[in-house]
């Protein structure tokens, strides 16, 4: 298939030349204006632009087809001119017109007229992460309550109830396609003073672009207030928005919404407000929306409900890319990813300092972090805001620390923490594999089980919907399909050997840790060894089968501490090193441990577990817990703790994106590592080697863009 365009703009974008699944998207020109000699020749443009005539023309003249492509409704982590043309989330490629042109039926018409049953449960879970989440087309970054104008905050405080309506781009091609005109805001204006008039309480917000009130561009609706002459009484119930609010925010507080095209009228039928359309946008004529368009329709709208609107305006109309690796997706693996964005968006600060940390740290930190600080320094001196350090290891010396905080000026509260994730990499960090995953911690770490944390902190307050209920319930279920775990550098071997040598009696795995490591030191209570833990773990279960599992820091040598085998197998049945621990689950009767994350995969595997210190997993009741965390408050499910755990903690970076992603891309990706095979120890010479790697990357920030436009 042969495609053109006269857009240099979608003849460059790679994006679309996969979308479109053709090599190339050619520029028409005038050796190519003759396209109907071509092979099944496709000519594109982006909606009905003015710059899409000539391609328009072309089509009609030689009865070919045009496509009109657009941004789907949720197309963008950030504002278009925050980011490039190939990072949207999704595309419309509409065959037939597009959706805002209300002069005969679009793509989007013919999806909504077909016969077919849609998934309620799905579109109800949809609708409610659309909600939660505050998800628009554009997702950037929105200045917070705090920066609102006065009169707004007041308006959120006291509940005052006000019309919203939302100006728009003077000659912006979804009014006059829609059916509108300068007529169709000036009619809604009036219909919005004749509230006004009957109701003294009620108050309009006029949502109109910046750029308007700046002079640099051109709306309807400020011209058309200052035209009416409106008495003062009036005109001091009409207020102005310029400033970036979330649209969720401002349509949540109002009374009811009014537009004459714009989609924020689609946005506020999520929320089930009272919608009313002054032309004909796609969501309009359809039993959903109060219609006051003087235009009549030359094609009836069918009559829907929201969840079938929203099955055909989100699911089957758009086309969704994943960031990630250019595929197409569900919506939902979008939502998702937007969600990994928002989440390191609420932890922010202006400028952020990490001192004292190792080079090949420094090589992978920033790409974590980076959304949540505008500013990063490695320098000691370096007076910021917030400093970070690794883990509890500045607490080490108390002194010190206190030293080192006056002279940077950092106010103990305004201390962060980072931390390996649980879903890391295929290698060890202590051979130098670069993480996928860190956790960032602005109350404590998780696994310092002395003090609070954030991880704590959520797991005692958030409230899973029913779209995360059943994310993490998939996320669990990928968890063990894949055998993921936080290093996955053990080798596969038959254990059921061991299920035969237990026979009837209960098989226990008690989990060795390295003995030097800051968990233990700061999630050891009571007992505060592997030698004792094993020793406990006889005497509360005596008859049981024992097998001992060393970690794998320390039997592959890479740090000290590995038990004498004559000592272990004193006490237990079995003792062994490289053992897979999901293997072993799979014949694991019960899981022992004092504070080691293989309980918390253990839970994930459907394996009991029993605790001897402070880890995170436990004190929730889904663990036999030794010591009592009065903290902890509430009762958890393993889908609570596991999506709170994987998906609200923890970040994810994609190494060839060098972007924050989700947990589920990370497992995928570690699968396909995982497949290569790794040696769970490697040289002096290969560390450094990948040392150096590492440090060039992060030195000249090679950012590949070889996914992009990449054939599925």
């Amino acid at each position: 298939m042969d495609v053109y365009t006269s857009s240099r703009g979608i003849a460059k974008n790679p994006q679309i030349s996969h979308l479109l699944k053709t090599n190339k998207v050619r520029l028409l020109s005038f050796l190519s204006l003759n396209v109907s000699k071509k092979l099944n020749p496709v000519l594109v443009g982006w909606g009905y632009k003015p710059n899409t005539v000539k391609a328009r023309a072309l089509a009609q003249q030689y009865q070919l087809p045009y496509w009109a492509l657009e941004d789907g409704f949720i197309s963008w982590l950030n504002h278009p001119s925050q980011s490039s043309p190939y990072q949207r989330l999704s595309y419309i490629v509409d065959k037939s017109g597009i959706y805002y042109d209300a002069s005969k039926p679009s793509g989007l018409d013919a999806i909504i007229d077909a016969k077919g049953g849609i998934d309620e449960a799905r579109l109800n879970r949809l609708r409610e992460q659309l909600l939660k989440l505050k998800v628009s087309k554009y997702n950037q970054t929105r200045c917070d309550d705090s920066k609102w104008p006065t009169w707004l905050t007041e308006f959120k405080d006291q509940k005052t109830p006000f019309l919203l309506l939302v100006d728009q781009t003077f000659n912006d091609a979804s009014i006059e396609y829609s059916g509108g005109s300068q007529e169709s805001f000036g009619q809604m204006l009036e219909w919005a003073k004749s509230k006004l008039e009957s109701d003294q309480d009620l108050h309009v917000v006029i949502k109109t672009h910046p750029d308007v009130l700046l002079g640099a561009k051109k709306g309807y609706l400020l011209d058309l207030v200052q035209a009416l002459g409106l008495p003062s009484g009036l005109k001091e119930r009409i207020h102005f928005l310029s400033e970036d609010v979330m649209p969720f925010d401002l349509i949540s507080m109002s009374s009811e919404v009014a537009t004459v095209s714009s989609q924020m009228g689609f946005e506020a039928l999520w929320q089930y407000k009272k919608v009313y359309c002054f032309a004909w946008p796609f969501y309009a004529g359809r039993g959903l929306t109060q219609d006051y368009c003087q235009q009549k329709f030359t094609y009836p709208r069918k009559l829907v409900s929201l969840n079938q609107l929203l099955h055909a305006a989100l699911i089957e109309y758009p086309t969704y890319l994943h960031p990630d690796t250019q595929k197409e997706c569900e919506v939902e693996d979008v939502l998702d990813y937007l969600q990994a964005h928002f989440n390191s968006r609420e932890l922010y600060t202006s400028s952020i300092n990490i001192p004292n940390i190792s080079l090949w740290k420094r090589s992978f930190i920033p790409e974590f972090i980076a959304a949540s600080s505008s500013y990063i320094s490695f320098s000691k001196h370096k007076k910021c805001n917030t400093r970070l350090l690794w883990g509890m290891k500045s607490l080490e010396n108390k002194q010190i620390e206190k030293e080192r905080l006056s002279s940077l000026s950092v106010e103990e509260s305004n201390i962060w923490r980072i931390e390996d994730g649980f879903v890391r990499s295929v290698g060890l960090g202590a051979d130098l594999r670069r993480p996928s995953s860190l956790v960032l911690d602005d109350v404590g770490i998780y696994y310092n089980g002395k003090q609070a944390s954030r991880l704590e902190n959520l797991l005692n307050s958030y409230s899973l919907n029913s779209y995360e209920l059943a994310r993490s319930e998939k996320l669990i279920q990928q968890l063990k399909e894949s055998s993921i775990t936080k290093y996955n550098v053990e080798s596969g071997q038959d254990v059921s050997c061991f299920r035969l040598k237990a026979g009837s009696k209960a098989l226990i795995v008690v989990a060795g840790q390295f003995q030097q490591d800051l968990s233990m030191t700061y999630g050891a209570e009571g007992i505060k060894d592997n030698l004792t833990l094993l020793k406990q773990v006889r005497l509360d279960y005596p008859d049981a089968f024992i097998v001992y599992k060393e970690h794998p820091d320390v039997y592959s040598g890479v740090r000290p501490g590995k038990l004498d085998e004559n000592q272990v197998l004193a006490l237990a049945d079995e003792y062994v090193t490289d053992t897979s621990l999901t293997d072993l689950f799979s014949i694991t009767d019960r899981l022992c441990t004092i504070c080691s994350l293989a309980g918390f995969e253990a839970l994930i595997h459907g394996v009991a577990v029993s605790t001897y210190g402070l880890p995170f997993y436990a004190g929730w009741g889904l663990t036999h817990d030794q010591c009592t965390m009065p903290r902890r408050k509430r009762q958890l499910t393993l889908e609570e703790l596991s999506y709170i755990t994987l998906v609200l903690y923890a970040r994810y970076v994609n190494w060839r994106t060098r972007q924050l992603t989700t947990v589920e891309s990370t497992v995928g990706a570690l699968i396909c590592e995982r497949v290569q095979g790794i040696q769970l120890k490697t040289s002096w010479l290969a560390r450094q080697y990948r040392k150096m790697h590492y440090l060039f990357q992060a030195i000249f920030k090679t950012h590949s863009n070889a996914n992009i436009g990449s054939r599925s």
